[in-house]
Parts: structure tokens; sequence; C-alpha cells
């Protein structure tokens, strides 16, 4: 019973240190931040620029569709808006991705530690 008592032991503690590995981690402005400073980080930054962009535009084409006076005006600004709208949900979701594969490949690597460290413990 003993060799099953400190097993549950050395558990115990292993959890105790994943819960503190899980709380120094961030929530989402850490996620946003890595995509930030990842491999793709040219990309990140570009594609916020252009979704900022996109984001201006959106506004400007709706405004502009409000005021409209004919209807070929309002089908003009209608389709530029949704056009911008479509672009601005496209980058972002994009970028989204970006931050869940730089998040899933931090928790790989971890993986990867943790993996080795048993291999040598077992050794």
């Amino acid at each position: 019973m003993a060799n099953i008592d400190e097993i549950i032991r050395e558990l115990d503690r292993e959890t105790e240190a994943v819960s503190e590995l899980l709380a120094k981690e961030g929530g989402l402005p850490d996620l946003v931040a890595a995509a930030f400073k990842g491999s793709m980080r040219r990309w990140v930054w570009a594609t916020s620029v252009v979704a900022i962009i996109a984001t201006v535009l959106m506004g400007w084409t709706g405004y502009e569709f409000f005021v409209a006076q004919s209807v070929d005006d309002r089908v003009f600004w209608g389709f530029c808006f949704t056009f911008s709208a479509t672009a601005q949900i496209a980058l972002k979701q994009w970028q989204w991705m970006e931050m869940n594969r730089a998040s899933l490949m931090r928790e790989v690597k971890r993986l990867e530690i943790a993996v080795a460290t048993l291999a040598k413990r077992s050794d």
C-alpha cells in the first residue's frame, strides 16, 4: 500500500505543477500578444492594418448607403459595404486561427518536454 500512496502523492505534486503552469498563463490578451510575436508576426501585423482599413471602409460605405438618394447608389454602396464587411470578417477569422495555431504549437512543445522528461525518468 505504501507504494500506491507514494504514486498518489507524486501525481498530486505533478497536478499542482500543472495547475501552477495554467495559472501563470494569461487569457485572451496573452494569446493576442503571442500571435503578434510568433513566426507569422509580419502577416499578423499586415492583416491587422488591412482589417483596420476594412473597418474604416465599412463605416464609410455604410454611411454612404444610408444617405444615398437613388436606388442605384444604394445598391452600389450596399455592395461595397457587404464586400468590406466580408473582408474584415475574413481577416479577423484568419487572425483568430493564427492565435489558435500559436497556442496549439506552444502546448505541443510543452507535451514534447513532458514526454522527454518522463522518458529520462523511466531510464
